[in-house]
């Protein structure tokens, strides 16, 4: 797995993959692309672009994105390709999937080199849009939209649109294929574990460790050593629901922002430290994994597809979980009635090169994409009747498949996904199903959402900070190690790392951002 620089925005696809059919740079100027989109006609894109050049070509929509081609890749883009001819488009869609390990390598090598293709797949933990933004590696696309993208537009909310300017200008186009309110603060608990303890869901940090405890004493298998499945990387936002201060922002366990918009370190806080209170007690009554630091990746993922935690954090609905444990359920709690908070805006995105020379081409077929139920299905899905069949609003089943079990077609539903227009298999977890297409309308949105921190400007000290923070502060923020005695020492070693740097750095472009935007 790829090592994260900046906030996690795929979902868990090892785990929920049967549960979810759908599912796991040289600066290069951008002056040719920009006057491409501005100025022309505010007519329908049908009317206002002819979709091909001169002698009749048609303009290749080129779309980059991380991970193997499926089985059937070849015959769906044909499929795909027919399709936009009938519409009236002269778009050739073809899609370029680069190897997880050397998405970036070969990404930066292609925008470097003035590669030509339209589209490119954003994951925002790894080099978000910002970064890409400030390099030249994508365009603004405000007048594109304008022109030619008026039913994409329409097929996202307006705050979502928001999230995606950077100095003011919209710079790619969100994938809302999840309401991210739901996903902070959330747990995953074996709700059969809960009945035949005699248990209730808990309803606060310190019911979370006596549940947990029961359930490790009781656990149905000879082997015991089950644990809470924590996730090492994110933020325990459950906890801070519980919390007075609530609701406030973490970005990458280094930077804390309250709603009124004051920025701090983020371990140098109260509620970082009440966290570390909480894990050391988990973890002196043995309800975390002495080895957590160091476990394989693929071992966690194992023990969890089993259903083998105390409580996950997050959301883990293993659909099919019956099929390999008799009696076994999960379900997904919170430890209050609070208000969700949306802590951030998307975490994937898609933007459009800076080397196309006809970026226009990429908004048009994105519009298309979304203009209609049986595009997106297409482009998803694969061909109806052959791939999947439908079987009514957001489901499907799956027809088709390889010598692997997995699709024979199928994009993975983070990258184009829609949080109206996707479909579930029938073993989907139906809390999964709703949370994946329901909009939260009470939720708390967070000051910080529409703000794309550029680290580019202290890269040394946010690469050190990332990496130390790792040593020094993931034992003590876990539990392993007392605070008292670890984190002065800690402290100290981030702040060599650059932290303060960091810190104030943020702080500079999010109150320019509000100004802005004010």
């Amino acid at each position: 797995m790829i090592e994260k620089l900046f906030r996690f925005t795929r979902p868990l696809t090892p785990l929920l993959g049967a549960a979810l059919v759908t599912s796991a740079l040289a600066a290069c100027s951008n002056s040719k692309s920009e006057s491409s989109a501005s100025g022309g006609s505010t007519e329908p894109a049908s009317a206002a672009h002819a979709n091909s050049d001169a002698d009749g070509k048609k303009f290749p929509v080129r779309y980059v994105m991380p991970g193997t081609a499926p089985q059937d890749q070849a015959m769906v883009e044909d499929a795909i390709n027919k399709k936009l001819e009938q519409d009236g488009l002269n778009l050739t869609y073809k899609a370029i999937y680069i190897p997880w390990d050397v998405w970036d390598q070969k990404t930066n090598l292609m925008m470097s080199t003035g590669e030509e293709f339209e589209l490119i797949h954003i994951m925002h933990d790894l080099k978000g849009p910002n970064i890409l933004a400030s390099n030249g590696g994508i365009i603004p696309i405000d007048d594109l939209l304008n022109k030619y993208g008026a039913d994409l537009k329409k097929s996202l909310p307006d705050w979502v649109w928001g999230a995606a300017k950077i100095h003011g200008q919209t710079y790619f186009v969100p994938d809302f294929w999840t309401d991210t309110a739901f996903a902070d603060g959330m747990i995953t608990i074996r709700t059969d574990l809960l009945k035949q303890n005699k248990l209730q869901p808990p309803k606060s940090p310190e019911e979370m460790l006596s549940m947990s405890e029961a359930v490790k004493k009781n656990w149905p298998e000879d082997n015991k050593d089950v644990y809470i499945r924590v996730l090492k990387e994110e933020t325990p936002a459950y906890l801070h629901k519980a919390y007075d201060t609530y609701p406030f922002t973490v970005f990458q366990d280094l930077i804390y922002v309250d709603q009124q918009g004051n920025v701090r370190p983020w371990i140098e806080t109260d509620e970082f430290k009440k966290d570390t209170k909480f894990f050391r007690e988990a973890y002196t009554r043995k309800l975390i994994n002495p080895d957590i630091l160091t476990v394989p990746k693929e071992v966690e993922a194992k023990a969890e597809s089993n259903g083998r935690f105390l409580y996950r954090e997050g959301e883990a609905l293993i659909g099919d979980l019956a099929n390999r444990v008799q009696g076994a359920s999960v379900d997904t709690f919170y430890l209050n009635n609070k208000p969700n908070f949306r802590s951030y805006g998307v975490r994937n995105s898609n933007g459009v090169s800076a080397t196309s020379k006809h970026p226009e081409a990429a908004i048009e077929f994105m519009n298309w994409l979304y203009s209609k139920q049986e595009n997106f299905d297409l482009v998803m899905y694969g061909i109806k009747d052959v791939h999947w069949k439908d079987n009514g609003p957001n489901k499907m089943e799956l027809l088709k498949k390889d010598n692997k079990n997995a699709p024979a077609y199928q994009l993975q539903y983070w990258m184009l996904g829609n949080i109206k227009m996707g479909r579930w298999t029938p073993e989907t977890h139906p809390t999964y199903v709703k949370t994946k297409t329901t909009i939260d309308e009470n939720a708390i949105n967070s000051v910080t959402v529409g703000f794309n921190f550029d680290a580019s400007k202290v890269g040394v000290e946010f690469s050190n900070c990332l990496t130390e923070i790792k040593t020094s502060i993931y034992p003590i923020k876990l539990g392993l190690v007392d605070y008292d005695k670890m984190f002065p020492e800690a402290l100290k070693r981030m702040k060599a790392a650059g932290l303060d740097k960091v810190v104030a750095e943020y702080n500079r472009q999010f109150k320019e951002w509000k100004k802005s935007n004010t």
